[in-house]
């Protein structure tokens, strides 16, 4: 028998064993763990390899919204993808990934996401890297020398909810504005992200000045330094300030690891006082339906051309697609014309939430062009823009 006919969704009695697996696999806290599975895991939204009664590999598909190049999508974050050490090299995993996908595509979830333990792994079934940040990192007091002619003028509290909700969405509105690829949130996403940072051993801030919210911020003390995980605020003088107060949270630790999205920084030339920048990669994307995904994107131009795609493992993906610009909205419909352009499903990913523009597709020559008059035309589409995603499961 196909390990596809013995795939399918968990039943409800079924939650133990899957938390032995996910156990067995991962090192991730008790109380982690116990949260997790009373809180997020459905098992509806679990998708199980079988051998008879026997589970031998599991993966959870959690929903979320998220924007895409303006456009509203839902979409899967995979995680827990686990499989028992005598199951491993039977090509469950590959059975169950394609399995995901067809799945999301028959939600209606043109993409996906996932955070790999291997980038390598998934790149195999078309998953791409499609976020990273940057992280800042250096002693303590070498951030506070860069910082001190900064005056602090408010004062920090623990994040309430609900009452906190509409300053909250109002700064992670100002954080997002102009990225791609964020999650839209609801109160559930806000409780669950409080709920991850304080199992970490850290809480969320209000910083209020004039008694009136200027920002947030999520901290986390552990035993390998202060993790200053997010600042949102709406101009750089209160992040400045933000960023004092976060540094003299602990006396406990000297190391400072901080976290920031892509694009201008915040601390120009920091790294002159011994502070290490890095661009880490984060998370992975992938189109799952690329005729629905790209369909009715907002766009700015009324030029057309035809885009072919290579999709090694979704077969509806193998495609020529006629893309035409008509009332600031891309039209999308299936041709047999000549392409303009020809292009794996990974770069497209890519091109879809921003990581790679088209200048640096041709210039890497991830794409074959065979108009170089339509290279403007999928610009316009795919035009310069920066991803942006705080969750990481």
């Amino acid at each position: 028998m196909r390990i596809m006919d013995n795939i399918r969704t968990a039943k409800p009695n079924e939650k133990e064993t899957i938390i032995k697996l996910w156990e067995y696999c991962f090192d991730d806290s008790s109380d982690f763990v116990q949260w997790f599975f009373n809180t997020r895991y459905q098992h509806e939204n679990t998708l199980v390899v079988c051998d008879k009664d026997r589970i031998c590999s599991a993966l959870q598909l959690l929903p979320y919204n998220i924007s895409i190049r303006s456009k509203k999508m839902e979409t899967s974050y995979i995680v827990g993808v686990s499989t028992w050490p005598e199951d491993r090299g039977k090509g469950y995993v590959s059975e169950l990934l394609y399995k995901s996908l067809a799945e999301m595509r028959k939600r209606k979830q043109w993409v996906s996401i996932l955070l790999p333990f291997n980038y390598n792994f998934y790149k195999k079934y078309g998953w791409e890297t499609c976020y990273s940040y940057y992280s800042y990192s250096g002693q303590k007091n070498n951030f506070l020398h860069y910082l001190d002619r900064i005056g602090i003028q408010g004062k920090i509290r623990p994040i309430r909810l609900p009452e906190d909700l509409e300053d909250l969405n109002k700064y992670y509105s100002y954080y997002t504005k102009g990225l791609n690829g964020y999650v839209i949130r609801n109160k559930q996403d806000w409780d669950r992200i409080l709920s991850d940072v304080r199992i970490d051993g850290g809480n969320g801030f209000i910083y209020t000045k004039d008694n009136k919210t200027a920002g947030y911020m999520i901290l986390v003390n552990d035993k390998e330094g202060l993790s200053i995980r997010k600042i949102c605020c709406k101009d750089i003088d209160t992040y400045m300030e933000m960023l004092k107060i976060a540094l003299n949270f602990s006396t406990e630790n000297n190391m400072v690891f901080l976290q920031h999205k892509l694009g201008l920084s915040p601390l120009p030339h920091i790294i002159e006082l011994d502070v290490i920048k890095q661009e880490k990669p984060f998370v992975m994307g992938r189109i799952v339906d690329v005729e629905k995904a790209l369909e009715n994107l907002p766009i700015s131009y009324n030029d057309e051309l035809v885009i072919q795609v290579i999709d090694p493992l979704l077969e509806w993906n193998n495609i020529r697609l006629n893309l035409k610009g008509r009332e600031n909205r891309l039209l999308v419909s299936p041709t047999q014309k000549s392409p303009d352009i020809v292009i794996h499903i990974s770069v497209l990913s890519q091109l879809l939430w921003g990581y790679y523009t088209v200048e640096q597709a041709f210039m890497y020559k991830k794409i074959q062009i065979y108009n170089k008059d339509k290279v403007k035309a999928l610009e316009n589409i795919f035009y310069d823009t920066i991803p942006y995603i705080y969750e990481d499961y």
